[in-house]
C-alpha cells in the first residue's frame, strides 16, 4: 500500500507539468488518410485513394452524408485530380496505403457544394469512464494497456475529435472513485475537471451483459457555472461488442460538436472587427493572421489599425459573428476582455467604424 501510494504522488509530480500544457488541440493531419489494402495492384491502389479521401472529406466536414453530395462524389471518383501524394508502409504486419490531398481543394470543394467545414481549432474533451480490468471496474486512465485505449484512440483520430483521458494520479484519486463515475456525479467529475485544461468533460460506462455491451455517454460543458448542469448530449444503449459501442459514443459526440463548429456558408455579407491586445511584435501579428485565416467560420480578414499592443481586424464571415465567437472561446491563447455592444449576426462595419464587436488578450503559451 505505501509503495503505490509512493508511486502515485511520484506519478501527480510528473503530471502537473503535463496537464499545465494541455489546451485545446489544433487537430492535424486533416489532408492525410491510411487504409489498409491487399496489395499493391493498381486496381486495390485506385479503391484506397477513392476510400483515403471519402475519409479526408469526412474528417473536414464531421458529416457522414458528406460523401452522397453529388459534387463531393464527383472528386471522389478521380481522387487522383487532388492527390498529391502517396506511398506505402506495413503496420502489425498489415500492408498500409498512405495518401496526401490538397487540402485546400478539398475545402473548397466543401464550400462549392455549400456543405459545413470543420476547422483544424476542435474542442477538448476530457473523458471519464468506467471499464473492466482484470475483471474490476476502474476509471479508464491516459496510461491504460486496455484494448478499448486503443479503440477510443482510433475513433478520435478517425473523426478528428481531440479526447484526454484523466491522468488518475494521486490527486485524481483522492477525488474521484469508481462510484462517482458509474453514478455520473456531474458535481464531483466537474470539480475534479478543473485541472485539466479541456473545454467539455464527458462520463461514460461501458459493461458486458451477456452477449452484449451495455453503455451510456453524457457530455458537459466545463466552463458552465452558473446552475445544475445539464448534458449536452446523453446516449444509453446496447451494442453487439466494445468495438461498436466505442463508435457510438463517439458519433454522439461528433454530432454535437458538428453542430456547433462545423460551419457552412450562409451565403450572406457578414462582417465584424474584432481587436486583440497583447500584440508586441511582428511575429505575434504575424501568428494572429495565420491563426484567424484557418478559422472555419472566415472568409477573409484586413488589418485596419495595429498601434500600441492592440491588433483590429475586419473580418468577413462565411456564416455569423456567433459562430465566430464560438470558435474563438475555444482558443487557450485567447482570453475575452469585452464585447461592444450587441453581438450582431448581421453586422457590417461602416467606413470609418472602427470599433471592434469583440475583444480579446492573445496570450503567449
Amino acid at each position: 500500500m505505501l509503495k503505490k501510494l509512493i508511486n502515485l504522488i511520484v506519478l501527480s509530480l510528473v503530471a502537473l507539468t503535463a496537464i499545465a500544457t494541455v489546451h485545446a488541440a489544433e487537430v492535424g493531419k486533416l489532408d492525410e488518410a491510411d487504409i489498409a489494402v491487399s496489395s499493391r495492384a493498381n486496381d486495390v491502389k485506385n479503391n484506397a485513394l477513392k476510400e483515403a479521401l471519402a475519409a479526408i472529406f469526412l474528417k473536414n466536414s464531421g458529416l457522414p452524408s458528406v460523401v452522397l453530395n453529388p459534387l463531393i462524389k464527383a472528386q471522389i471518383d478521380t481522387p487522383e485530380v487532388i492527390l498529391t501524394q502517396y506511398g506505402y508502409y506495413e503496420k502489425n504486419g498489415q500492408l498500409m496505403l498512405k495518401a496526401n490531398f490538397d487540402h485546400q481543394r478539398v475545402i473548397s470543394t466543401l464550400r462549392q457544394a455549400g456543405l459545413p467545414v470543420w476547422g483544424s481549432q476542435r474542442p477538448l474533451t476530457l473523458l471519464w469512464m468506467s471499464v473492466e480490468e482484470n475483471n474490476e471496474p476502474t476509471i479508464l486512465a491516459d496510461g491504460s494497456s486496455a484494448d478499448i485505449r486503443a479503440e477510443l484512440a482510433q475513433e478520435s483520430s478517425n473523426k478528428g475529435i481531440p479526447l484526454l483521458l484523466p491522468i488518475m494520479d494521486l490527486d485524481d484519486v483522492m477525488r474521484v472513485s469508481i462510484t462517482d463515475v458509474r453514478g455520473m456525479f456531474t458535481d464531483v467529475l466537474a470539480n475534479a475537471s478543473t485541472r485539466y485544461q479541456a473545454d467539455y468533460f464527458a462520463i461514460a460506462n461501458i459493461d458486458a451483459f451477456g452477449n452484449e455491451v451495455r453503455f451510456s455517454i453524457k457530455l458537459f460543458d466545463k466552463n458552465r457555472t452558473n446552475g445544475v448542469l445539464q448534458p449536452l448530449v446523453s446516449l444509453q444503449d446496447n451494442a453487439v461488442d466494445y468495438k461498436q459501442a466505442t463508435k457510438r459514443m463517439m458519433n454522439a459526440l461528433a454530432d454535437y460538436y458538428i453542430s456547433q463548429y462545423a460551419i457552412a456558408s450562409t451565403g450572406r455579407d457578414v462582417a465584424t472587427r474584432v481587436s486583440f491586445t497583447g500584440v508586441n511584435n511582428m511575429t505575434q501579428l504575424v501568428h494572429v493572421e495565420t491563426y484567424l485565416r484557418q478559422l472555419s467560420a472566415v472568409k477573409s480578414i484586413k488589418i485596419s489599425q495595429f498601434k500600441g499592443d492592440s491588433a483590429t481586424y475586419t473580418i468577413e464571415l462565411f456564416s455569423s459573428v456567433d459562430d465566430l465567437q464560438r470558435l474563438l472561446n475555444i482558443d487557450s491563447r485567447l482570453s475575452q476582455l469585452d464585447t461592444v455592444g450587441s453581438v450582431d449576426s448581421f453586422y457590417e462595419p461602416k467606413d470609418g467604424d472602427s470599433k471592434p464587436k469583440l475583444i480579446y488578450q492573445w496570450l503567449s503559451l
